[in-house]
Parts: C-alpha cells; structure tokens; sequence
C-alpha cells in the first residue's frame, strides 16, 4: 500500500513537473542583428574557414563542431516569436538555416573537410536568400557598389 501511495506521489509530481514546464513561455532577449553579429557571422565564419586550413587536430575539429551547433540553434532563435518575420519565408529560410548547420556538425563529427566545405556552400546560400528579401532588400550580397562618378 505505502509502495502504491509513493509511486502515486511520484507520478503525481512527474505530472505537476511537465505541466509547468510545459506552460512557460520563450522570452527573447537579443534582436536578430545582436543574434547575427554574437552567432551566426563568427560561426560561419569558422566553418568557412575549414577551407583555408583543416583542423588538424581533435581540439580544432570541436572548434568547428562548436560552431556548427551554434549555427543550427541560431535558426532555430530565428523561428522564435517575437523574432520572427513572417511565418512563410522567413520560417523556411532560417528552417534552411539550421539544416545546413546540422550539415556542417554531422560533417565536423566526422572529421570530414570536404563535407564541411559543403555544407559552407549551403551555409552561404541560406545567408544570401535570407539577406535579399529581409535585409538587403533585393541587393545581392556583398560590397555595395557605387556608381561611377561623372568626369569633372
């Protein structure tokens, strides 16, 4: 009977404990600019840069997996209401986001260059599509060019 009561107790609180975990809500904190400058650009950048110099070592693979896993969670911050810019484009841009971040760890995880360098284009193309509509607008990446100045 005690043994009953106490699982009953348990399961109760397991309940209880889902519950409210369940009913508290996401509260954003930094803007997509801070979001960009803290995660996505320095996390790309890492994974861009496997292509100038392979880790060549475990710690340095774990600097690039690192940064993967920070990519991926990126978009996914993106998603996160108050954050987001539409539920149509935008959501499947940064859904675009966080696949070819997971990209970039399944290939990390495997110490695999080539790979990485991949999901680095795919990575590439995301920023670009999401750039033109939502930050760019329609510009495509990229130095702005400056019109040629007429001869004095």
């Amino acid at each position: 009977m005690r043994l009953t009561l106490a699982l009953s107790m348990i399961a109760l609180l397991a309940v209880t404990m889902t519950i409210q975990a369940q009913s508290r809500s996401t509260n954003p904190v930094a803007t997509i600019k801070q979001i960009q400058e803290a995660m996505i650009s320095p996390s790309s950048d890492t994974i861009f840069n496997v292509g100038r110099a392979a880790p060549a070592s475990d710690e340095e693979w774990l600097v690039v997996r690192n940064a993967a896993v920070i990519l991926a969670e990126a978009g996914n911050l993106l998603m996160l209401e108050g954050r987001a810019k539409d539920t149509e484009q935008w959501m499947d841009l940064a859904g675009e986001l966080v696949a070819a971040g997971n990209d970039a760890l399944v290939a990390a995880e495997s110490q695999d260059v080539a790979a990485v360098l991949d999901s680095g284009n795919r990575i590439a193309a995301a920023c670009e599509a999401c750039h033109q509509p939502y930050r760019d607008g329609g510009r495509a990446m990229g130095p702005k060019t400056v019109p040629d100045q007429p001869q004095r």
